[in-house]
C-alpha cells in the first residue's frame, strides 16, 4: 500500500502515525481502503487520523467527512482524541446518523416510533406464540424466545426482504443451522410482528433504520453531505448499515473502513466483502502496539480457542509485542462477597497512578462489583457526555468498553454459571453463546494497557485459557 506522494503532515495533538500506519493514514483519497487489524494495532488512532487527512484542504479529492462508529461510548472517546481539531469531520454513531437522515426525508417519527428491547422482545414473543398454535408438533417453539428475536434481527440486519431468499441464506455467523421448515416458521413470526407493530403505530425498530436509510437515499436526488466516510470497529455495524453509507457518500468519494472479526460483538457474522465497497487492496494490521507481551499471550491464546475461530475469512492473526510487563492474574474467591472486597482494594490500590476499569458482561454484574466504591464513574453510552480520561475509577460492560483502553483491567464474575450467559446457551445453544460471549470477554482482556486481573467463584469460565504459564493463580 502507497502513501500519497504529496499529503500534508498530519497529527492529533501529539498523536501521529506510526510506522506502517503512515501507509493508511495517506492512502489514495479517491479509494475506498480497509484496514483489518487485531486488539491494540490502532485501529481508531488511523481511523482518526485518515479523517482528518481526508477533510484537510490541502488534501487532493478532499471535502467532509463522516467519521462513524457503533456505540456511543466509543464515539465520545473518538471526540475526545480529537478536540477542536478536526475541521470538517463529524462524529457520530450509525443510530445518530440514521434517524438524522430519515428525519431530513420526513421518515424519522419520534422516540416512541422505534420499538426499543423490552417492548420488542414482548412483541415477538405474542407473534412467537399465536404461531406456535399453528404449529403444535414443531419443535423450534422449544427455543427461548431470544433466539427468535434473534433471528429476527439478523434478517434485518442482513437486508433479507423476502422469504425464499432467507430460506436461500447462508445463515452466516450461526454455529447452528436452521432446516427449510423452520425457516418458513420464522418467517411467519417476522411477518406477524410486522403486522403487531404496525397495529401498534410503531414504524421501526433499531434494526430497520439501515434498510430505511439505504431505501430513502436510492430515490434522494438532493446532494450527499459527506465526500468521504470512516468507519470505526465497522465488524459491529450491520451489512445494512454498510451499504447505506456507501450510497451516502459523494461521486467520486471514498469509504474506510476499519474493523477487527476477533471483537465483533454484535453478532451478524458477515464480512465487509459483500457490503459495495470497491477495494484493491485489504491491509493487514498485526503488531498490538497496547498489550504488553504477557497480556497479549493470553488474547492470542483466546483468539485459537475453537469457540473463536469458524469460516471468517477476515481473521487476523496477531503477534505477540515486544513490550514487557507483570503477569495477569487469575483470582479464585470463596464467596461472590470476597470478590467483590477484592476488586475493589485492587482497584483503588490501582487509581492512583492511571486509569481502572472494573467489566462485567451486563450493567447489574458492574454495578454490584462497585456498589459502594466512592468515586466510581460509570462507562454511559450517552452521546452528550464527554469523555474523561484522568486517573481513577472507571466501569461499565464489555460493550461499553469497545474502543477503549486502560493502564489497568479487573474483569469480575468470571465463572461458568456467568460466562456463556446462560440466557444465551437457552437461545441459541452452547455453541453460538461461546462464540458471542467468548467474543466480547476477548474486547475486555485487551482494553488492558499494563495489568489485567480476572477473578472468579467457583470454576473459572471455560472462555479463558487456563494455561499455568499464562496466569499468576490465586486464591481468597
Amino acid at each position: 500500500m502507497a502513501a500519497s506522494p504529496t499529503a500534508p503532515a498530519i497529527a492529533v495533538g501529539q498523536v501521529v502515525p506510526r510506522g506502517r500506519q503512515s501507509d493508511v493514514v495517506y492512502y489514495d483519497p479517491k479509494r475506498d481502503l480497509v484496514v483489518l487489524g487485531t486488539a491494540g494495532t490502532g485501529k481508531t488512532t488511523m481511523a482518526v487520523l485518515r479523517a482528518k487527512y481526508l477533510a484537510h484542504p490541502q488534501s487532493a479529492n478532499h471535502g467532509p467527512v463522516l467519521l462513524v462508529t457503533y456505540n456511543n461510548a466509543l464515539a465520545r472517546y473518538l471526540r475526545h482524541l480529537v478536540p477542536g481539531t478536526l475541521g470538517d469531520v463529524r462524529v457520530e454513531t450509525y443510530a445518530r446518523f440514521a434517524r438524522g437522515y430519515l428525519n431530513s426525508i420526513g421518515r424519522m417519527p419520534h422516540a416512541s416510533g422505534i420499538l426499543d428491547r423490552m417492548p420488542l422482545r414482548t412483541m415477538i414473543a405474542q407473534a412467537v406464540a399465536t404461531v406456535a398454535k399453528e404449529y403444535p408438533r414443531s419443535k423450534i417453539f422449544r427455543r427461548d424466545t431470544g433466539f427468535f428475536v434473534d433471528e429476527l434481527a439478523w434478517i434485518s440486519d442482513m437486508g433479507i426482504s423476502a422469504e425464499q431468499d432467507y430460506l436461500d441464506a447462508d445463515r452466516i455467523g450461526r454455529k447452528v443451522g436452521l432446516l427449510p421448515g423452520f425457516r418458513s416458521i420464522v418467517w411467519r413470526i417476522r411477518i406477524l410482528y410486522l403486522e403487531l407493530r404496525e397495529k401498534a403505530g410503531i414504524q421501526y425498530d433499531w434494526h430497520d433504520l439501515a434498510t430505511a436509510v439505504r431505501e430513502g437515499l436510492a430515490s434522494d436526488s438532493r446532494p450527499r453531505m459527506y465526500k468521504h466516510i470512516v468507519i470505526d470497529e465497522g465488524q459491529d455495524l450491520s451489512p445494512e448499515a454498510i451499504r447505506s453509507l456507501v450510497a451516502a457518500v459523494q461521486p467520486g468519494g471514498t469509504v474506510s473502513f476499519f474493523g477487527d472479526y476477533h471483537q465483533q460483538i454484535y453478532g451478524q457474522g458477515l464480512s465487509w466483502r459483500k457490503c459495495g465497497l470497491n477495494v484493491r487492496v485489504i491491509d493487514p494490521f498485526r503488531d498490538n502496539l497496547r498489550n504488553t507481551a504477557q497480556i497479549a499471550r493470553i488474547a492470542i491464546a483466546m483468539s485459537e480457542m475453537p469457540h473463536m475461530t469458524g469460516d471468517m475469512e477476515d481473521l487476523i492473526e496477531p503477534i505477540e509485542p515486544k513490550a514487557a510487563g507483570s503477569v495477569p492474574t487469575l483470582l479464585k474467591c470463596r464467596s461472590e462477597a470476597v470478590e467483590i472486597a477484592e476488586v475493589q482494594r485492587v482497584a483503588k490500590d490501582q487509581a492512583g497512578a492511571g486509569t481502572v476499569a472494573i467489566l462485567a458482561r451486563t450493567w447489574p454484574e458492574a454495578r454490584a462489583a462497585v456498589a459502594g466504591l466512592r468515586g466510581a464513574r460509570a462507562l454511559k453510552d450517552s452521546s452528550n457526555a464527554a469523555w474523561d480520561p484522568s486517573p481513577g475509577i472507571y466501569y461499565g460492560t464489555y460493550h461499553a468498553a469497545k474502543g477503549l483502553e486502560f493502564a489497568v483491567v479487573i474483569l469480575p464474575f468470571a465463572n461458568t454459571t456467568r460466562l456463556p450467559n446462560p440466557e444465551a446457551v437457552g437461545a441459541y445453544g452452547t455453541v453460538d453463546a461461546s462464540s458471542r460471549d467468548g467474543k466480547l470477554l476477548y474486547v475486555a482482556v485487551t482494553r488492558a494497557r499494563a495489568e489485567l486481573l480476572v477473578t472468579y467463584t467457583g470454576e473459572v469460565t471455560k472462555l479463558l485459557p487456563t494455561k499455568p504459564d499464562l496466569w499468576t493463580e490465586l486464591e481468597r
